[in-house]
């Protein structure tokens, strides 16, 4: 442990040279050399914003720094987040591929970087039919329906109320509870698979009480995964144990869904939570601005909530970048940093750029639909309009790689950085390209709602 502690002293030597103590402080206080791990450096951070920023702004010069002290020009660098610290995020990030993990208890492999509470949810109209019947899950012990399954845009609340019905059955039951993204479950199942452990595996699903699992259109396109899902599924249903699924979109809507997977999803209760309005987007803001420890006066608050109309998260975005921006730049906040930080994020019109507004654009150019958008087609006509959609996205709305892939139906990490790097390199070898993607970005700014 010393040996680290001494590599990471002298990496951030250096990078503290670079940067100068401000943003050094602002982006590397905290973090840690936890394990040199085969061709791997392991690297803990304070939250999900740091991460994200080191990956992208400091990766290469973390691995080629580390490397260069451990004689490693192979190294690769992954992140996590430290354990009991406050974050923009729910569940720990890693880049770590889970085949390479160790399969423990659902206790031990879902560890939180804040915890998630049922009385933290704010609860509006949007959400309140989501919020009520989540409570009936918990405080029946036979709740008049199952499964229960709730859908919705991203960043609105959904693995919120999921993680709030998890920690409040934990605290209150003696019961086998558990939560988990349903990538996880997926990886889980084939490491199973791999292993020759697939008894063990299906006692211990099996078993449950209570299963959550979240993000459940990640099994889109994955039929052997869908079978053993659907057997996990009837398995628990036949017993009365609870059950309860968070996607983004309605069962009907998942792409390629096994027919009776999705009647198995519909057999219950579905629930939508849908976009805050201005109202509920204003009491969120409140209550997170109370968790920092900067002030954000009311008339920031009423700013933010008015711009920033789309979901939770991307307000939730705003605070943490403002925050950040007057710690490095020793400013109070106030209207004018918001519109100098934030106004990047608008439009011509004063209007945020939304991620729909990006997507109708590249289907109306190029003639698709959302569901060839979405797809998992390889054929250039689809995959190329989707290559250019996820770099506009990410140079529009700075979401980060793992979101973008979310987005597009859980793919992986290094698919959308392959395809933002080859969008880029086009545009920087072909001017007709470049002038290209600048006319969308035009017509994307230009658009009315």
């Amino acid at each position: 442990m010393e040996s680290y502690v001494k590599i990471w002293d002298d990496v951030l030597q250096d990078i503290r040279e670079r940067v100068g103590p401000l943003r050094f402080n602002l982006w590397f206080k905290n973090t840690r050399l936890e394990s040199l791990d085969g061709d791997y450096a392991n690297i803990s951070v304070p939250n999900v914003f740091t991460q994200v920023w080191l990956q992208e702004n400091f990766s290469s010069v973390l691995r080629e720094g580390i490397g260069r002290l451990i004689n490693n020009k192979d190294l690769n660098i992954r992140f996590s987040i430290l354990k009991n610290t406050e974050g923009v995020n729910d569940v720990v990030v890693s880049d770590t591929p889970q085949s390479e993990k160790k399969i423990d208890d659902n206790k031990k492999h879902m560890q939180f970087n804040r915890v998630l509470k049922l009385e933290d949810f704010i609860v509006g109209p949007n959400n309140r039919l989501a919020y009520t019947a989540a409570l009936e899950m918990v405080s029946n012990n036979f709740p008049t329906f199952n499964p229960l399954f709730i859908h919705g845009p991203v960043g609105v609340g959904k693995t919120h109320v999921l993680q709030g019905v998890w920690n409040r059955v934990k605290e209150e039951n003696n019961i086998n509870a558990i939560y988990m993204p349903a990538e996880k479950w997926t990886n889980e199942f084939i490491y199973s698979l791999q292993k020759g452990r697939m008894e063990s595996f299906r006692q211990k699903y099996r078993n449950a009480d209570m299963f959550l699992i979240d993000d459940v259109h990640f099994l889109s396109n994955k039929q052997g995964v869908q079978e053993e899902f659907l057997h996990t599924f009837n398995a628990l249903y036949e017993l009365n144990k609870k059950i309860i699924f968070a996607s983004d979109a309605h069962p009907k809507m998942i792409a390629q869904l096994k027919e009776n997977l999705a009647s198995r999803f519909m057999s219950g209760m579905i629930t939508k939570i849908e976009k805050p309005d201005y109202a509920m987007r204003l009491l969120i803001l409140r209550s997170k601005a109370a968790k920092f420890d900067i002030h954000f006066p009311e008339v920031v608050l009423e700013f933010v909530a008015e711009k920033f109309d789309d979901n939770v998260r991307e307000v939730e975005s705003a605070l943490t970048t403002l925050s950040a921006h007057a710690k490095f730049n020793e400013r109070k906040i106030d209207l004018q940093l918001a519109s100098e930080v934030l106004g990047e994020f608008f439009c011509n019109d004063g209007k945020t750029i939304r991620v729909d507004d990006i997507e109708e654009e590249i289907i109306a150019y190029f003639n698709l639909s959302h569901s060839e958008l979405h797809s998992n087609k390889k054929i250039k006509s689809i995959s190329f309009p989707r290559q250019v959609c996820m770099y506009l996205i990410k140079i529009l709305l700075n979401w980060s790689y793992q979101q973008i892939g979310n987005h597009f139906g859980s793919k992986k990490h290094s698919t959308v950085i392959f395809a933002i790097k080859k969008v880029k390199e086009q545009i920087d070898s072909d001017k007709q390209f470049k002038l290209f993607v600048e006319m969308l970005i035009e017509r994307i700014k230009k658009q009315k709602r």
